[in-house]
């Protein structure tokens, strides 16, 4: 398991003062690495964030001064900016910015999951007031409300519900579409009404593209994100860590005023740069928590059908996201997918829900497979199991 995948839970086991250094850490690290807004504005966030870290410190443990805390937003681990610097935490393997202030893979991640003022910051920000709008349009988030306080799993209800308002058939075309198709055309957005009507789709951010272009993830489909260099190229990659891993890396040089693209991992199949202009997008939190899940919802269903099964996806909107049977066996399945790795998450949404999970299958990504020590104690004394999507496949490949 990734260090960024156990970021989620990293954050969560910080006490008060970790927890609002790092916010200040992460809403400088997204001035610094942004070349949006006016120069006056971003100098005086980068004054405020620094403001709010020296007092996260305390008068015990003197925080550094202005023009070392941004130093050290450089190269330095998470870990390593905090008070009393955790020891063993998946936070000492991860960074905000690299030595050359470009920023890194975990920045939007934590940015969104963990940090109340990142709404502030240029770049991402957008994508996430552009989610509050969202989510206060269905009367999901009160004004005022930070999105580090909702989790993936209140973003999913929100959205799912919003779109059940406009019948099932509506529901289940508009959901596949978010996975499948998390950038559209303008035109297209405007042939599904209920997507229209939610919302859900916005400009593609600054720091998603370049030269007026795009390009997307051969994997997932959505933008990828454009690091500048020093020597005039820019680099692409997907934000999903497995993706850019397994080779959604890019590097875009201009030859003759042209961008042309060049691998830089396994995958030597170029994707095409497309013109932002008529394109809309999910933003990040929607593309984390809508669409990654669902790759997997839909490639377990086309998995488990090739096989033999009797899948339904979404039967009964998002109560559970896979009905499973075997011709002629009695066992079924009702499966519940989950991808960002939140225990804790899970746990909470144990306690909160009346009926408890019932006997559905929680499954998770074969990468996530050291949680399942966690996750099954939060299903302690239910009926309720976990498993990863092999064990899954597996399970019901015997039956």
């Amino acid at each position: 398991m990734s260090a960024l995948a156990a970021a989620a839970v990293a954050v969560r086991e910080l006490a008060a003062d970790q927890r609002a250094a790092l916010d200040a850490c992460v809403v400088a690290a997204l001035a610094l690495s942004s070349s949006e807004g006016e120069a006056r504005g971003r100098t005086r966030l980068l004054m405020e964030c620094h403001g709010r870290y020296v007092r996260s410190f305390g008068v015990l443990d003197p925080a550094p001064p202005f023009k070392v805390f941004l130093e050290r937003l450089r190269g330095s681990r998470v870990a390593d900016l905090l008070p009393r610097q955790p020891r063993e935490s998946a936070l000492g393997e991860l960074w905000l910015l690299d030595d050359d202030g470009m920023p890194s893979s975990a920045l939007n991640r934590i940015a969104v999951e963990a940090a109340e003022y990142s709404h502030q910051a240029p770049g991402i920000g957008a994508d996430i007031r552009h989610l509050h709008s969202l989510l206060r349009a269905v009367g999901m988030l009160s004004e005022g409300a930070g999105l580090s306080r909702i989790s993936g799993e209140t973003v999913q209800h929100a959205v799912f519900r919003a779109l059940r308002a406009a019948g099932f058939e509506a529901y289940t075309q508009g959901r596949e579409a978010m996975v499948r198709t998390p950038v559209l055309t303008r035109r297209e957005l405007s042939r599904n009404a209920a997507l229209t009507e939610l919302g859900a789709y916005t400009e593609i951010s600054p720091t998603r593209q370049f030269g007026g272009v795009w390009a997307a993830c051969p994997m997932c489909g959505w933008t990828m994100r454009a690091i500048y260099r020093s020597n005039g190229a820019v680099d692409l990659e997907c934000e999903d860590e497995r993706h850019s891993l397994l080779g959604a890396r890019y590097r875009a040089e201009s030859v003759a005023g042209d961008w042309r693209l060049a691998p830089r991992g396994e995958l030597r199949a170029v994707p095409e740069l497309i013109p932002v202009e008529g394109h809309v997008a999910l933003p990040y939190a929607l593309w984390l928590w809508v669409t990654l899940p669902g790759l997997l919802e839909v490639e377990l269903r086309d998995r488990l059908v090739a096989m033999g099964a009797e899948v339904r996806l979404w039967p009964f909107g998002d109560a559970y996201d896979l009905h499973v049977t075997v011709p002629g066996r009695s066992m079924s399945w009702r499966v519940d997918v989950k991808t960002w790795a939140d225990p804790y998450g899970l746990a909470q949404k144990l306690r909160e829900s009346p009926e408890g999970p019932g006997k559905l299958c929680f499954v998770v990504p074969e990468h996530l497979r050291g949680y399942l020590p966690v996750l099954r104690r939060g299903v302690l004394g239910t009926e309720a199991r976990v498993l990863t999507d092999i064990d899954l496949v597996a399970e019901v490949g015997r039956a």
